[in-house]
């Protein structure tokens, strides 16, 4: 397969920054039609592997390549109870054999994330149910690194530098996509954003690239956690300084930029995380209807909900508005039905039994 895109443009960085390839890039990028709206682009992540599709496979690239990179043999990540990053990790640290830890908190339980429990334990993943997102980080940031300390420390998402490389270079990959004539330069670029990688990368991707796009996240995950900041323009910026000085240190070609703070729209998040809201209802309801995309009801719907609600107040606007479709599209569910249920730990076989919640 081709090396990343942003390798081509700054090729010290192939020599220093590890990269396997897990998906099939670049991903299809399309009009959404049916809707109505005649600017409106969908760039179809959700196609970005036959395994595991979704947002979190260019992340893996290049950080499963700098575990095996520090011969990592064990990867400890955390996550809600349906998370699609922890099932991606899993997956994919299964076909590299590196054992994968994933250390979960509750979220409301549906369909999908009683699917998602039973492809945890398919994937051999060793799971840890803290209940709350606090024990879960407590357990990440002081108990595991105590009983496992050689062990490669993933934050939730993907997203730290290393991860947020994968969302630099699909920058690129739009403006190749825009340099073919496959899209005139988007306006905006709406996508979810919770742990920041998508976002972070993506913004300061499109600075790199000299696109002259602006990226903004809906947010579907709680903006604090007490008094710390967890999905705020402010861990995202910072995830961005990071990612960047990572990437100077790495190629003395990357350019001095000054970096723009993304926006992120707070009011289509709803009740909390995983909780589906009316809006994101409707606008799973439209696309299943005149599409062939699916969404979820934690990130995908929400953020459809938005991008309509931006294409409805803004008719007028010419230049494309395109959503990037980060939900996997990988039907995983005759897996799934293969899977005991009680084979997994005790206080989670009570998730498998319940009624899940009506999307």
């Amino acid at each position: 397969m081709d090396p990343p895109i942003l390798f081509r443009h700054y090729p010290e960085l192939e020599r220093k920054i590890a990269w396997i390839p897990l998906g099939i890039f670049p991903t299809p990028i399309q009009l959404l039609n049916g809707l109505g709206y005649d600017n409106l682009w969908i760039k179809r992540d959700d196609l970005s592997s036959r395994i595991y599709g979704g947002n979190k496979i260019r992340k893996l690239e290049f950080i499963l390549a700098e575990a095996r990179r520090r011969n990592t043999a064990h990867l400890i990540t955390f996550g809600r109870i349906g998370t699609n990053h922890g099932l991606a990790t899993a997956i994919f640290c299964n076909r590299l054999n590196i054992a994968c830890t994933l250390l979960l908190s509750w979220q409301p339980v549906t369909r999908k994330v009683q699917q998602n429990l039973l492809l945890f334990k398919k994937y051999r993943a060793n799971i840890q149910y803290q209940k709350t997102l606090w024990a879960t980080v407590i357990r990440y940031y002081l108990l595991e690194r105590l009983k496992h300390p050689r062990a490669y420390f993933l934050y939730a998402g993907g997203s730290n530098p290393i991860g947020t490389i994968g969302f630099v270079n699909a920058a690129f990959e739009l403006k190749e996509h825009v340099d073919r004539g496959e899209i005139p330069q988007p306006a905006i670029i709406m996508c979810p954003v919770g742990s920041g990688g998508t976002l972070g990368g993506l913004s300061l991707g499109v600075q790199l690239a000299g696109l002259n796009t602006e990226v903004i996240g809906i947010r579907v995950s709680e903006s604090h956690l007490g008094p710390f900041h967890a999905c705020t323009p402010e861990t995202v910026v910072s995830l961005m300084h990071k990612t960047y000085r990572l990437l100077k240190q790495k190629s003395r070609s990357i350019p001095d930029i000054s970096l723009r703070a993304p926006r992120i729209l707070d009011e289509y998040f709803g009740d909390g995380y995983g909780v589906p809201t009316e809006a994101g209802r409707m606008a799973s309801q439209m696309l299943k209807e005149k599409t062939d995309i699916r969404l979820d009801p934690t990130y995908t719907a929400k953020t459809v909900a938005a991008v309509l609600d931006h294409c409805r107040t803004r008719q007028r606007e010419s230049r494309p508005v395109l959503y990037w479709h980060t939900y996997n599209s990988v039907d995983l569910s005759k897996q799934a039905a293969l899977v005991d249920y009680r084979e997994l730990p005790k206080l989670l076989q009570k998730f498998i039994k319940q009624e899940p919640v009506t999307l």
